[in-house]
Parts: C-alpha cells; structure tokens; sequence
C-alpha cells in the first residue's frame, strides 16, 4: 500500500493536510481537531492500512 501522507491522514475523519503536522511531534487534525503524538498516529494509520488490506486479500481467499 502506497505509504504517501500517512502521517497528514487523519485517523479519525479521513481528512488529509500538510498543516495537520503541526510540527514535528504533534497531529491535530485542521478538520476534526483529533489530536495525537504525530509518531503514535501516523503508527495506527499504517496499522488501518495493513489491517484493510489484509481483510481484502483473505475476502478473494475465501470466496476461491
């Protein structure tokens, strides 16, 4: 999966933006206002990622 603006996504809203990064170790959402460590959050974004990918490659699996 493309790795691109995962520490910009928002965990919460979906909403992406350079200026959720307000700085390097800070996330508040310029959206939702959802606030988190930047390490902590971009870590659960790539976590949401995997874990949808993984449910779409077993779905073909299951249904094969």
């Amino acid at each position: 999966m493309d790795p691109a603006y995962t520490s910009q996504r928002c965990s919460a809203c979906a909403h992406t933006d350079r200026r959720n990064r307000t700085d390097q170790a800070s996330f508040v959402c310029t959206s939702c206002g959802f606030a988190e460590h930047a390490d902590v959050h971009a870590a659960r974004n790539i976590a949401l990622r995997g874990a949808a990918g993984w449910a779409v490659s077993h779905t073909a699996d299951d249904a094969a």
